[in-house]
């Protein structure tokens, strides 16, 4: 029975021409555990395969020198780098369709096959030929740093997901261009403004989210047990720190700098290393998704279910009262029932900004005490920001990417270091090898010995204290001549020096060269 699905015709060997004029090209190989690694193969030619940070600048290169490499290096293939923003200006934005792609029979989901006429700019088959790359050129709002959410159910491709990133990554690039589509980046602002309207709003206005900047410090929050004012109950929550509270999850790798791998709990982890714990809290490396002490225990105690989601209504009330259960200090929360104080009804998302929310979901002008959480994780409340928690994941991402990349660079120092130690330890066994055979074959032969030039510092750092004993045993009966040659005689044996030198001799070259 012929499928319905669309298949478009790929051609291989076809890059985006505007993006192979600029020099931010790169290869990547697959390590062993599934990740894609970038590498620099022309900047360090003695290691070809030697990891390397994409968002190095010193080690891009232009595609003609990426790809000669990627050509003549087994498993190494291209990519480009989108830099980040903050530092570098760029417009590229990548939209990254997984699984959502038959790599045999080609067919692809319809709302990609949708998406690539919408969008109509440069696109590709993935590295695994089950994903498609969309490349053009544009820019997110400022509010969403990402966009990640499962596409429209379909049969064929039940796990079908998007991403949406712009800075700070690098792209793999196979060439494996979807025929039909323009062989550059196009100005694409219309179409991702649709999908920031689709998908942002309703699942990536907080995959980044993790700690705001509260407006209560720490000390004072402790000091506060009651509260008719939400914003103290958010503040307690941001200022939770893992130190806090205890969690299910199990530590199975801690580092010197303090932070923590953990196998969380609530996930199946093969490496059980994918939940990060930092200072200032935690990051799910599936993703690399920010989480507060709140979504920690919440996941814990299954009373949210994904990573990207946030405790609301009744559930973040019962979120919060386990994460007292865990040792953190929350304010009770006691609303305040006079005239002049505002009541939960009089709660309501600023004007100027619409909640969260499903797209069939009634509009509320107020919320009552169960939607506190939900305002909490989604809006203003009282005309006052409420917690947004963009920057703090930005941090703590950052931060586990220059510790991993800091532990990786003092890692390649350390090699660095032991292969010139090992090569220079090589070199004196070899001089060792050398000096040792001559004056065995001299003494074997019962012949005249002269040692010319005697380095005595090598000698004294490569040989044991018994044999230099024996040597200057030996020696105290020999004369120097005018050039400075030590001339040794059998002639001048005596007490059996000799026999006693040329033993060690013997056993010490053969000793020496396994060392």
């Amino acid at each position: 029975m012929a499928s319905d699905l669309p298949a478009p015709p790929t051609e291989s060997g076809v890059y985006p021409e505007d993006r192979m004029k600029v020099s931010r090209w790169l290869t990547w190989k697959e390590a062993d555990d599934g990740r894609k690694i970038p590498r620099a193969p022309y900047h360090n030619s003695n290691q070809p395969d030697r990891y390397v940070s994409a968002q190095d600048p010193t080690i891009w290169t232009d595609f003609e020198t990426a790809a000669e490499w990627a050509d003549k290096l087994p498993h190494h293939q291209l990519a480009y780098v989108i830099p980040d923003r903050n530092d570098f200006e760029t417009d590229l934005v990548v939209i990254d369709y997984d699984d959502a792609r038959d790599p045999e029979t080609g067919e692809i989901h319809p709302l990609v096959h949708d998406h690539l006429a919408d969008a109509d700019s440069y696109a590709d088959v993935s590295p695994s030929g089950t994903g498609v790359h969309i490349l053009c050129r544009g820019q997110l709002p400022e509010r969403v740093k990402t966009i990640s959410d499962d596409l429209s159910e379909h049969e064929a491709f039940p796990e079908a997901s998007i991403e949406v990133y712009e800075s700070a990554r690098f792209i793999t690039m196979t060439g494996r261009h979807i025929a039909g589509t323009p062989t550059e980046t196009r100005d694409c602002r219309t179409f991702l403004d649709g999908l920031v309207e689709d998908y942002a709003t309703v699942s990536a206005a907080t995959p980044d989210e993790v700690a705001f900047e509260p407006d209560t410090t720490r000390e004072d929050i402790e000091d506060v047990e009651t509260t008719s004012d939400i914003q103290d109950v958010f503040d307690a929550i941001q200022h939770v720190r893992p130190r806090d509270i205890s969690l299910r999850s199990t530590v199975t790798e801690e580092r010197a700098d303090g932070t923590q791998s953990l196998d969380p709990s609530w996930a199946n982890s093969s490496s059980g290393t994918r939940l990060a714990q930092l200072d200032e809290g935690w990051v799910y490396r599936d993703g690399l998704i920010g989480l507060d002490a709140l979504q920690v225990v919440a996941l814990e105690e299954g009373i949210i279910t994904g990573e990207r989601d946030y405790p609301s209504g009744e559930d973040f009330w019962e979120a919060v009262d386990e994460l007292r259960a865990r040792g953190a200090h929350i304010p009770e929360y006691e609303e305040d029932k006079s005239e002049a104080a505002p009541s939960a009804s009089d709660w309501s998302p600023a004007p100027d900004y619409t909640p969260d929310r499903d797209a069939d979901a009634p509009a509320t002008g107020s919320s009552s005490p169960s939607d506190l959480g939900s305002s909490h994780s989604s809006g203003r409340t009282r005309g006052r920001d409420s917690p947004r928690r963009g920057e703090g994941a930005e941090s703590l991402y950052k931060a586990e990417i220059d510790r991993l990349e800091a532990e990786l660079e003092a890692r390649e120092e350390r090699i660095d270091e032991l292969e010139a130690e090992l090569d220079e330890r090589t070199k004196k066994l070899r001089r060792i090898h050398v000096r040792n055979s001559q004056l065995e074959d001299a003494l074997e032969n019962d012949a005249e010995v002269q040692v010319r030039a005697l380095d005595t510092d090598m000698l004294v750092d490569i040989l044991d204290d018994q044999t230099l004993v024996a040597i200057v045993e030996y020696v105290v009966d020999t004369h120097a001549d005018d050039d400075g040659n030590l001339e040794l005689s059998t002639a001048d044996d005596s007490g059996g020096r000799l026999d006693r030198l040329k033993s060690f001799l013997r056993s010490d070259s053969s000793s020496s060269t396994s060392r």
